[in-house]
């Protein structure tokens, strides 16, 4: 995809750092990468353009929105990622009329307006790095929550590597060698200038109390910018290159967001104290709420930030005694920038396509396709009359039939939008029933459409035993063994069921990874083509399910009777209809209506 950071940067701050990490990634990942500032600051390699994004005046905003807006069609840009206010706004009106993709992360809390409020200028998808910013997305400015997607600052591992804390900071704390290494490190400017100022002028008072020799270093501001009394602060340049070695030096970090994430995965022991509020010494008890603040940056006490003596005076205490080891691993997981990345890209194709496809894209499911009505307590089979009466209506209303591969090819940009159906409609098949191919596929090849089988990847699985608990329940039989072949020269295209029609929500999140990917690598391997759907059991699922869906490498899960209200808000919980055997013209009218999914929603709230 052609990509496009928008920032308005006068300075280093952690949303050009995320930035230029994502870029990495993504020119790694073959994609065409342009950024837009006011200024850079964070190296990367992609195209760099100057503009004035942040504007004083109308006129040069007005002026900043053209210049953009060519840069958009000369550059053929699929996709606009805005990272501050400023850059949403001028993204927002520049990309009027065009088949662009626009999303904007949000890194920090949002000043309330009337305007912002009626008006959401930050694009098809909002993508909070933290818990509290989308509450207040969802709770004050009362944005759609089916698109908004939390998702935290990537940071690339290889740079911030573990190590365990030395000996000797517990001889320090004693005053028994050299000085304490304190590090406070953010931009000179605004709430965190102020941050600075407080923790360096009571912090120190702790220090002395406890009779400890100490030096704090200031990274990230000029000497002058701060109203600072102290011998004991080193300056350190603007320029300084954050890893693993650097923050190794340290006995202790102050700081917020990036920097605590950082400070973690290294190791290094560090207080949370952001531009809203002191949280203290991150320990593993209290990670998981520190970081919905974004460690300090996000709260009620907005560009006002508060020093806490009391829990100072512990942190000091403490700060050499916590797990750094166990804390290190569960942020790893969090903030991994591969997982981010992939988690990033999935929402730049589900913004693109969006775009230019806005309307719910009705998927039916169907099971058995049998020469007969048949007995007992699941009725989730259409004869093979009704069938073709389907697809005879299908064919006269003019639909013309995708599958989930075929659809991944313009969510991704890879095939033109002139070419997609003026009314699409997918077909869903679960199992794999004989009957499947032996009365629906001849059909589909009659009427010239195509579906989605979603098999189970156990092959010597002969029969629907899942069924065989409910009284009255027939037996049932599906392709097995060698005869599995015949789905390759079918008009159905393969997805995922799992291994053996097990439910999903009952495992571990572990098991339910082995689950996915056990299944995707073995019909892979039995069928030499790509998996990239799966179908939950059951239409049973939750939030850890779709994210482990995701992480397995599909680009779609699909359940039943709940999701999104368009097929992108939520492509790992797809909503899908259910097909039953008295359907008629007037019911297949109702379930293919453009309006029926929003119809379904409203009547059940799911």
């Amino acid at each position: 995809m052609n990509i496009l950071h928008l920032l308005s940067q006068n300075q280093l701050t952690g949303a050009e750092v995320y930035s230029a990490d994502l870029i990495r990634q993504q020119i790694a990942a073959s994609h065409v990468v342009f950024q837009v500032s006011n200024g850079f600051f964070a190296k990367n390699d992609a195209e760099q353009i100057q503009l004035d994004v942040e504007t004083k005046s109308f006129f040069l905003f007005l002026k900043s929105v053209f210049q953009f807006r060519k840069i958009l069609i000369q550059k053929n840009i699929q996709v606009i990622h805005a990272h501050s206010r400023a850059a949403s706004k001028l993204a927002f009106y520049a990309r009027i009329g065009l088949k662009i993709g626009f999303v904007s992360t949000v890194h920090g809390r949002q000043h309330v307006s009337v305007s912002k409020k009626i008006n959401n200028i930050y694009g098809d998808f909002l993508v909070p790095v933290c818990e509290n910013i989308s509450d207040q997305l969802i709770n004050e400015f009362k944005y759609n929550p089916r698109r908004i997607k939390m998702i935290e600052n990537g940071i690339d591992l290889n740079k911030f590597k573990f190590q365990k804390i030395a000996q000797t900071t517990v001889q320090k704390i004693s005053g028994k060698n050299e000085k304490i290494k304190i590090a406070i490190i953010g931009r000179d400017s605004g709430p965190k200038k102020i941050r600075t100022e407080i923790f360096v002028s009571e912090f120190s008072k702790i220090l002395m109390e406890q009779k400890v020799d100490y030096d704090f270093y200031i990274i990230g501001g000029d000497r002058e910018n701060y109203c600072i009394e102290n011998k004991n602060i080193i300056y350190e340049s603007k320029s300084v290159v954050l890893n693993s070695d650097y923050y190794h030096q340290f006995d202790l970090i102050c700081g917020s967001g990036r920097v605590c994430i950082e400070s973690i995965l290294c190791g290094v022991p560090v207080i949370a104290f952001g531009e809203a509020q002191y949280l203290g010494l991150v320990t593993i008890d209290n990670y998981h709420q520190f970081k919905e603040t974004n460690f300090g940056d996000i709260g009620q006490n907005f560009n006002n930030p508060k020093f806490n003596e009391s829990q100072a005076q512990s942190d000091y205490k403490n700060f050499s005694l916590i797990d750094t080891e166990k804390l290190s691993i569960a942020c790893s997981h969090d903030f991994d920038l591969n997982t981010i990345h992939r988690k990033i890209e999935r929402i730049y194709q589900s913004s693109f396509f969006i775009r230019n496809y806005s309307k719910w894209i009705p998927i039916l499911m169907y099971h058995k396709i049998p020469d007969i009505d048949l007995n007992g307590p699941h009725k989730i089979y259409v004869t093979k009359n009704n069938f073709e009466k389907h697809l005879k209506f299908f064919k006269f209303c003019g639909f013309t039939t995708l599958t989930f591969n075929e659809l991944s090819l313009f969510r991704r940009g890879l095939k033109s939008f002139d070419e997609f159906p003026k009314k699409p409609l997918i077909l869903t098949f679960d199992d794999g029933y004989s009957d499947n191919i032996v009365n629906a596929d001849p059909l589909l090849k009659k009427y010239n459409f195509s579906a989605q089988i979603f098999l189970l990847a156990d092959s010597k699985i002969e029969s629907n035993t899942w069924d065989q608990w409910a009284t009255g329940s027939e037996k049932h039989f599906l392709i097995s063994g060698t005869d599995r072949h015949q789905w390759t020269t079918s008009n159905f295209e393969i997805g995922s069921h799992g291994s053996s029609h097990q439910k999903m929500p009952e495992m571990n999140f572990e098991q339910k990874l082995f689950e996915l990917n056990d299944s995707k690598n073995k019909l892979q391997i039995e069928f030499k083509k790509s998996i990239s759907v799966f179908a939950f059991t059951y239409g049973l699922t939750n939030t850890e399910c779709a994210e482990a869906c995701q992480k397995s490498g599909y680009e779609y899960g699909l359940n039943t009777d709940r999701g999104g209200l368009l097929i992108e808000e939520n492509p790992y919980s797809v909503f899908r209809v259910n097909i039953f055997p008295n359907e008629n013209l007037i019911s297949l009218f109702k379930k293919t209506s453009k309006w029926y999914r929003k119809y379904y929603y409203l009547k059940r709230r799911a």
